[in-house]
């Protein structure tokens, strides 16, 4: 069986390797079908393919767009799309030069309720689409002893960065940092005009079983295929997305959502790629 994950992140979004750390571990671990899958940037895939194709990789392109359809926050990836095609780079684009904006933002408003934390504290992380992983680690950083103290934590025990996130940048049920997002029928028409085929990326994050409905909704859009078979899923999740998507004949993909062998206090589902 040919070992497969078509959804995973390096440092050009919020992962922790680049794409030729990543090529090499994979091809370590004798995975063969792959693709690199940032948030809202195509920016590592060239490294990615190149090295891919050097290490005997079956590489395509691959990106992750955040979406929004009708309020519910979905991704949506794109594998196999053309990597030179113009529109496709220029909304990538926007999206980057939109969340720059919101850093700005963010980061104000934390200033202005007493945190140290600037702009610059977020961009040393090399990425072209920053997560809200990398304010977070910014804060942590700049003020772990109030940190601490508003967690109780004595000495070196571990504060989630999860936590973190829900404490500080969520006021009223409002996102300090919200993500950049387009319609998921724009992400999705994008996508097929690139020559690339769309998929929902673990549905079962942003749709609960009763909302499966919406699957045939995608599918008139354009919609190819669901990563059924996700870390983001249990067992019975997987079989029930795999049920789905057979009943809307959609290819059926597998990922793991890898962002690298993160630190524990960052508390992602996945944190080692090989654990799959």
């Amino acid at each position: 069986m040919t070992k497969t994950d078509l959804h995973f992140h390096s440092h050009y979004s919020d992962g922790i390797y680049s794409p030729g750390e990543l090529v090499k571990k994979l091809k370590e671990k004798k995975f063969l079908k792959v693709a690199l899958t940032d948030h809202n940037t195509v920016d590592g895939v060239k490294e990615f393919l190149t090295l891919g194709e050097k290490a005997g990789l079956k590489a395509m392109t691959g990106v992750e767009i955040y979406t929004d359809y009708q309020g519910k926050s979905l991704h949506i990836l794109g594998h196999g799309f053309d990597l030179d095609n113009q529109r496709f780079n220029k909304i990538l684009k926007e999206l980057q030069e939109g969340k720059r904006k919101s850093i700005k933002k963010a980061v104000k408003i934390l200033q202005e309720q007493g945190w140290k934390v600037k702009e610059e504290d977020v961009y040393q992380f090399s990425a072209s689409y920053y997560g809200i992983y990398h304010l977070a680690v910014a804060l942590k950083n700049n003020n772990g002893d109030k940190i601490k103290k508003d967690f109780g934590v004595i000495n070196n025990g571990i504060i989630l960065i999860n936590e973190i996130i829900k404490k500080y940048f969520f006021k009223d049920k409002k996102e300090i940092w919200p993500e950049t997002r387009i319609s998921t029928k724009e992400a999705i028409e994008l996508i097929i005009e690139a020559g690339g085929t769309a998929v929902l990326a673990h549905p079962g994050q942003s749709l609960s079983w009763s909302e499966s409905n919406i699957i045939s909704e995608l599918k008139k859009i354009g919609l190819a295929g669901l990563e059924a078979i996700s870390s983001h899923h249990n067992w019975d999740g997987m079989v029930f997305w795999q049920k789905i998507a057979k009943e809307n004949n959609l290819e059926i993909t597998i990922g793991s959502d890898f962002h690298g062998d993160v630190p524990l206090e960052w508390n992602f589902k996945v944190r080692s790629q090989w654990e799959h």
